[in-house]
């Protein structure tokens, strides 16, 4: 079975690419997903996160504030470092769990999304890997629009990843989704042919 990684900058256009990869009927295991399935209340991840941050990650319901909880995580550069340490080690044993599902029913190929693909080490349980890339304009653009936040908030999100250019550079294919959706949509179709 081939496992290929899917990442990207934030708001670059991985969830476009990897929706196109579902309706070509390819599986993908999607780690934002999972770590969200795995922090809900009673999951494995759920009291760790409750533990680690405190009751104010919470709503009143109990489920974790995933609005508040990023804003405060992606301005808090050594708690965004110790959340990572906390989640990705679970994360990552889940997503291997999964993908030995798929190696038991004989799948040809997986899609991995994984946003810290590099920056995690998920890349290691990945055969080749596609970067998804915007350029910076763009993509703070898509970043304002998408979390209605501003342009300082915007850049401290992109900031707080591995430039888009770092990544390109370690991806086996790149698709650039800086210009219109059929551009990017085309190349989605080679890349497919390939893989």
């Amino acid at each position: 079975m081939k496992v290929i990684g899917l990442t990207g900058g934030i708001a670059s256009g991985k969830s476009t690419v990897s929706m196109w990869f579902k309706d070509a009927g390819i599986p993908v295991v999607d780690t934002d997903f999972v770590y969200k399935e795995l922090s809900k209340p009673k999951k494995v991840l759920y009291n760790k996160l409750v533990d680690a941050f405190g009751t104010q990650i919470l709503k009143d319901d109990d489920n974790i504030n995933w609005q508040y909880f990023s804003k405060f995580i992606f301005l808090n550069d050594s708690e965004r470092k110790r959340l990572n340490s906390l989640t990705h080690p679970i994360i990552k044993s889940e997503v291997i769990l999964q993908l030995q599902e798929f190696r038991a029913t004989n799948t040809k190929i997986v899609v991995l999304v994984v946003p810290l693909l590099f920056e995690s080490d998920f890349h290691e349980l990945c055969d080749e890997t596609i970067c998804v890339y915007a350029n910076m304009k763009t993509e703070i653009e898509r970043l304002m629009n998408r979390d209605h936040v501003d342009l300082e908030n915007a850049k401290l999100k992109i900031k707080a990843q591995m430039s888009l250019e770092k990544k390109k550079k370690l991806a086996t294919f790149v698709i650039d989704n800086s210009k219109d959706i059929e551009s990017t949509y085309s190349q989605f179709e080679k890349l497919l042919k390939i893989l």
